[in-house]
C-alpha cells in the first residue's frame, strides 16, 4: 500500500450545454491542478482526442508545459498521447523541451488511436497505426540520446539528424504502453515499457505474466490505471452530482469504442448504463471510498491510481470539493 502513487486526471472537456467558456473552464482546471499538488497528489494525467464537440484536449504537450509552469513537484503524464498523429522528430523535440521545462517530471503514455474520424482528418491510414507507433517509439529513443542518427523504416526515413535539447529524464521520460488487447499488453512487456491500462486485474496479470516469462521483474515497471472517484456525504448524493456527466462520458466512449470494434455499444466495457456506472464508480463518503480503493489497489497491483473526478460537464466547483475531501479525508489513509 505504501508504494502506491495517486494521480489526478484532467481532459479539459467542455460540453456545449455547460454554459462555460473554454477560458473559464481552463482557469478552473488549473486551480484544481495546483490544489492537487498542494494536497499531495503525485501526478497529473492528460488525455487526448480530436474533433469533438466538447473540445476534448487536442494538444497535450502545450498543456503539459503550462502545467509545468503552474507547479513545482507533481509529475505530468499523458494517458495517452496518440503517436500516429505526430512526426517522430517533432514529437521528440516537444517532449524533450517540456521535460526540460518541468525539471524531468514528464511521463509518456503511448497510444495508437482508434477513432476513424481522427485518422481521416490527419490523412493517416488507420491500418498503419501500430507500425507508425512502433517506429516512433524507436526513433524517440534514438533522438533522446542527443547523438546524430539515421533511421530507415517503412513509414519514416531519417538521415543524420540530431535532436537537442536532451530530456532531463534519463535515459528518457518514462514510456508506458497504452493498450487493452492481450497481444498488445504482451508487446508492452517485450518492449520493456510500463503499462497504461484501461482494464483491471485481468489485464495486469497478462502484463506481469509476460514480464516474468521474459525474465523481467514486474516490480521494476509501472502499471497505471484510472477510476472514477467522487467523494460526497453519501452514495446517493454522489450519484446525483455525477449521473449526467458520467452518462455523457460513457455514451461518448462507448460509441467510439463500438465504432472502432464494429460491435454494438452494449458489448463495450464502457457503456451508458446507470446501474453499471454506479457499480464501477468509487463514490460516497470518505470511509466508503477508502475501503473500496484499498481493495482495488490490492487486487489490481497498480503502481499508480489515477483519480478521474472532473467528468465532462460536471460543475468544477463540485469537482473541487470532491478533490479536497479526497486529499484531506482519503489520501492520507492510503499512502
Amino acid at each position: 500500500m505504501s508504494q502506491i502513487k495517486f494521480g489526478y486526471q484532467i481532459d479539459f472537456r467542455n460540453p456545449p450545454a455547460s454554459g462555460r467558456s473554454f477560458s473559464q473552464l481552463y482557469d478552473a482546471m488549473f486551480r484544481q491542478i495546483e490544489r492537487a499538488e498542494e494536497l499531495g497528489f503525485d501526478s497529473i494525467w492528460l488525455t487526448e482526442h480530436h474533433l469533438t464537440d466538447d473540445g476534448y484536449l487536442p494538444s497535450l504537450m502545450p498543456m503539459a508545459a503550462a502545467i509545468a509552469a503552474h507547479t513545482k513537484r507533481i509529475q505530468i503524464g499523458t494517458y495517452v498521447l496518440l503517436f500516429p498523429f505526430y512526426h517522430p522528430i517533432k514529437l521528440a523535440e516537444d517532449i524533450a523541451v517540456v521535460d526540460v521545462i518541468s525539471g524531468g517530471r514528464l511521463r509518456i503514455g503511448v497510444g495508437q488511436g482508434y477513432r476513424a474520424e481522427e485518422f481521416a482528418a490527419f490523412g493517416i491510414n488507420k491500418k498503419q497505426r501500430l507500425g507508425r507507433t512502433l517506429e516512433t517509439v524507436e526513433i524517440l529513443k534514438r533522438a533522446w540520446t542527443g547523438e546524430r542518427f539515421s533511421f530507415n523504416g517503412k513509414y519514416f526515413e531519417l538521415h543524420d539528424v540530431r535532436v537537442l535539447p536532451r530530456p532531463i529524464s534519463q535515459p528518457h521520460p518514462e514510456l508506458l504502453w497504452g493498450v487493452g488487447a492481450p497481444k498488445g499488453i504482451q508487446r508492452a512487456a517485450q518492449m520493456g515499457l510500463g503499462f497504461a491500462t484501461v482494464g483491471a486485474a485481468g489485464a495486469i496479470r497478462i502484463y506481469h505474466d509476460a514480464l516474468k516469462a521474459l525474465g523481467k521483474d514486474p516490480s521494476q515497471f509501472s502499471v497505471v490505471g484510472s477510476r472514477t472517484v467522487y467523494v460526497a456525504d453519501s452514495v446517493e448524493q454522489a450519484w446525483k452530482d455525477i449521473e449526467g456527466p458520467s452518462m455523457y462520458w460513457a455514451e461518448h466512449y462507448g460509441r467510439w469504442l463500438s465504432q472502432h470494434a464494429g460491435t454494438d455499444i452494449s458489448r463495450e466495457q464502457i457503456r451508458p448504463e446507470p446501474e453499471r456506472l454506479k457499480r464501477v464508480s468509487v463514490m460516497g463518503p470518505p470511509v466508503e471510498v477508502r475501503s473500496r480503493l484499498a481493495r482495488i489497489i490490492e487486487e489490481d497491483k497498480l503502481t499508480d491510481l489515477i483519480i478521474n473526478t472532473q467528468l465532462p460537464g460536471l460543475d468544477p466547483a463540485r469537482a473541487m470539493r470532491s478533490l479536497e475531501r479526497f486529499g484531506l479525508e482519503v489520501l492520507p489513509f492510503l499512502k
